[in-house]
């Protein structure tokens, strides 16, 4: 603040200078004018000078008492404040995305790891269906093998049966025709002696 009283010293001192100096010069122009009436300007010139004087006054004891000096400190201080908040803001939203970044990562890590199991439960249900489906043509193979077996065997008693049937037929008929009434009496003597000796 003493500086600040010691440079408006110096500037009080400097327009003490500059006004005399305007008052002196104003004086000789007025002298080499050749005697012209010329007050009217002269006293114009000072009060312009005592204008402009009290003016620059004023400014200084304005200037002196408004804290200039406080006022662009404080400023510098909020636009430090200001650009330090704007810097904290700008990390935190890097910080923010990085951790966006980092469960997208691991989102996608998921994703994989659940369209894996996915498709491993995929195939081994495809697997388990193949399985079954190999076991039931088993099963239906197996019964169409038995029910072949079982045709066959029907078949073949059928067959035996139609074959027996027809072998007696055939015999009936050679033997109907082939065999004589002396045939047929030794027949019977021998079936009644066989009924005999049964009894």
């Amino acid at each position: 603040m003493e500086s600040y009283s010691k440079n408006g010293k110096r500037l009080l001192f400097s327009l003490g200078c500059f006004a005399s100096t305007s008052v002196l010069l104003s004086s000789f122009a007025v002298a080499a004018g050749g005697g012209a009436d010329r007050s009217g300007d002269l006293l114009d010139l000072l009060y312009r000078f005592i204008n402009f004087a009290l003016l620059v006054i004023i400014l200084f004891f304005v200037l002196r008492k408004v804290p200039i000096k406080e006022y662009f400190s404080s400023r510098i201080e909020g636009i430090k404040k200001e650009l330090e908040e704007l810097k904290k803001q700008r990390e935190a939203a890097q910080r923010k995305a990085q951790e966006l970044e980092s469960k997208l990562k691991a989102f996608e890590g998921e994703r994989k790891e659940i369209l894996a199991q996915y498709k491993a439960e995929g195939l081994a249900e495809k697997e388990r269906i193949l399985a079954e489906a190999r076991d039931r043509a088993k099963q239906i193979l197996e019964q169409a093998e038995m029910s072949i077996q079982y045709e066959m065997q029907s078949a073949k008693e059928k067959l035996k049966q139609d074959v027996v049937a027809l072998a007696a037929r055939r015999a009936e008929e050679i033997i109907a025709r082939e065999m004589t009434d002396k045939d047929q009496d030794r027949l019977v003597d021998e079936f009644i002696e066989k009924l005999g000796k049964t009894h």
